[in-house]
């Protein structure tokens, strides 16, 4: 349903030769959409609620699903809990030094401390690499937007229950990814809705999560019952469930490779592109290419998975498809 929204360059030429290519017509490569899944969730948890790690990581933990994190530098405690939170294999992300209002944040000074002070201090004191931010309040200004561009990879942000969700043939703002929030009041229909819609559509969407049942003082929360049926809901769909990193840089980097160069000759293709300074190591896509042609990476061939499909290093910045011999 989704890789429809794609093609490969020269299809209809291959498909009337059998693929045999002449060797002037450069073959391309598709990006297999949210890592081989119909569509893509990420569950987003903002302010390092108690109950994030008293409610939802246990039932996070008891079905293998990866969630994202947004710690304030200043007001994060239980420290050791949240380094076995990232040591299990979730993300934490930036959500700003002191959560204040942009309105409160008067010179450049207060700016950069709020973004850059913030992504320190976590860094620091978690000892891993935070590559995305999620706006206070939702409110973000052009030189917030900027400072934030130049020091993570993605920032999400809010607008309610009407956004639509993100398709693998959109561009989105990487530094103001639309999300969904949950509500007390709202029934859990209104989340299976989301889920539908985003499995319909070839989608990803983000959820933005803040109090849970028992919290002492998150926003809006919700009880452990919807939240554990909203998570098996989400697993009945085979859903692509992953941090908003992990899924993002997957995505980001498909629009990069989309608009790769590419250098001809005969029996090759070269593409190229530029990876980002705040892309984070290892990032991997799968790719399909047409027959008769192979992937190489730095020399190395790739080896074609039992889905058919090629495991490509994006940080490699390259990758040429040679014209196999005829067998």
């Amino acid at each position: 349903m989704v890789r429809k929204c794609f093609f490969w360059i020269g299809l209809i030429w291959g498909l009337v030769t059998g693929w045999g290519f002449a060797e002037e017509i450069a073959p391309t490569f598709l990006v297999v959409p949210w890592n081989g899944h119909p569509a893509a969730l990420s569950l987003t948890f903002d302010d390092g609620d108690p109950s994030h790690l008293d409610v939802a990581l246990p039932e996070l933990n008891a079905r293998g699903i990866k969630a994202t994190f947004f710690l304030i530098g200043n007001k994060t405690d239980r420290k050791d809990d949240w380094r076995k939170v990232i040591a299990s294999g979730h993300e934490i992300g930036n959500h700003s030094l002191d959560h204040l209002h942009t309105a409160d944040l008067k010179t450049f000074r207060d700016l950069e401390a709020q973004v850059v002070g913030a992504q320190n201090v976590l860094q620091k004191e978690f000892g891993v690499s935070l590559y995305t931010y999620a706006y206070p309040f939702t409110e973000t200004t052009p030189e917030m937007t900027a400072l934030v561009a130049k020091t993570h990879l993605l920032a999400r942000g809010g607008w309610g229950q009407g956004q639509k969700d993100l398709k693998p043939d959109q561009e989105p703002d990487w530094m103001n990814l639309p999300s969904k929030m949950t509500e007390t009041n709202l029934p859990l229909s209104t989340y299976v809705s989301w889920l539908d819609d985003d499995l319909r559509d070839g989608a990803w969407t983000i959820i933005t999560i803040h109090g849970l049942e028992g919290t002492p003082w998150g926003y809006q929360p919700i009880s452990r019952k919807v939240f554990t049926q909203l998570l098996d809901e989400a697993q009945k769909r085979n859903l692509w469930i992953d941090t908003l990193m992990r899924v993002g840089s997957y995505f980001r980097a498909q629009k990069i490779l989309e608009k790769a160069s590419v250098e001809t000759r005969p029996g090759e293709a070269r593409f190229i592109w530029k990876v980002p300074g705040t892309f984070p190591l290892g990032t991997q896509l799968r790719i399909q290419v047409p027959p008769s042609w192979g992937p190489v990476q730095k020399g190395k061939e790739l080896v074609k998975g039992s889905d058919g499909n090629f495991i490509l290093e994006f940080n490699q910045g390259e990758v040429t498809l040679k014209l196999l011999p005829k067998s």
